[in-house]
Formats: structure tokens, C-alpha cells, sequence
């Protein structure tokens, strides 16, 4: 990342290509298998839309996640199990996504401390 935006380097170094954020800035991606997974600061993104989205291996848009609540942006992206991209959105929710298409899979809320 070069101030907040997902470039590709040549093996000389130069810059080969890059994804422009889509609102502010890249904050977070994660490689996987011919695809990019990126997360964005929410800040600046149009109401409704998810801060976390995949690109293909040249950087074209494939899926914007569907997220569970808006008002609950992704902050983390965890990792892949099998076909599934496991995130955690900022009430410590954990969402796991289809790493193919985008859709909710499910989400697991944490559980509330035991008094």
C-alpha cells in the first residue's frame, strides 16, 4: 500500500498497476487464491455500502461483501476456512462471507459476559 492505495510493483520496483480506494483509503488486504480481499476505512463510503469488498488478480472489482449492518463496518479481515472469508466487524460479531460471491454465510455475535 502507497498512501492508502493497494498497488502492484514490477520486479524492478516501479509500480505496475494499483486500485484507486473506492471512498478514503485501503486499510487492510488479505491474498488469496487469484483474488485480493480488501478492507476499507469506512469514512466516506455512500450509506449502505460495505467497507469490505474482493478484486480479482488485476485488480477489477469480483463482489462487495453483503454485509449484516451497515452500522457495524468489518475492522478485521481473520482469514479463509475452505470457501469462506472469516471477518469481525467493530461489536466483535464474527461474519463469514462466501469467498466467491460475496454473500452472507453467517454471522456468530459474541456472547454476553456471564455476571
Amino acid at each position: 500500500m502507497i498512501d492508502g492505495t493497494l498497488c502492484q510493483l514490477a520486479r524492478n520496483g516501479a509500480r505496475a498497476g494499483g486500485h484507486a480506494p473506492l471512498a478514503t483509503a485501503v486499510v487492510e488486504f488479505r491474498h488469496g487464491p487469484m483474488r485480493v480481499y480488501v478492507r476499507e476505512h469506512p469514512f466516506g463510503l455512500l450509506p449502505g455500502l460495505p467497507n469490505l469488498y474482493c478484486l480479482d488478480g488485476g485488480f477489477r472489482l469480483q463482489w462487495m461483501a453483503e454485509w449484516p449492518n451497515p452500522a457495524d463496518p468489518c475492522v478485521a479481515i481473520i482469514g479463509e476456512e475452505g470457501h469462506e472469508l472469516i471477518t469481525r466487524s467493530a461489536n466483535g460479531a464474527v461474519v463469514r462471507i462466501d469467498s466467491g460471491s460475496g454473500k452472507l454465510v453467517r454471522v456468530d455475535h459474541p456472547m454476553a459476559a456471564a455476571v
